[in-house]
């Protein structure tokens, strides 16, 4: 099974157009997800945004799951 690491950090690219984005973290390398990892998709994410979420290995790098917008 995968290791599933919570880890927060701030949106650093996200194309609506093409669904995906990059979150910077403050450690280690920026984390890919998808826009149906988005956990409440009708608020949205924009750039600059603080997350928070779930990090998967995956085969192209850390991948975010379950990712939520920090108020």
């Amino acid at each position: 099974m995968d290791e599933v690491q919570e880890d927060k950090g701030v949106v650093r690219t996200y194309d609506t157009f093409k669904g995906f984005g990059f979150i910077r973290r403050e450690k280690g390398r920026d984390v890919f997800f998808y826009y149906d990892d988005i956990e409440d998709q009708e608020q949205g994410l924009i750039v600059g945004d603080l997350v928070k979420f779930e990090v998967r290995k995956a085969a192209k790098g850390p991948r975010g799951y379950k990712v939520v917008r920090i108020d």
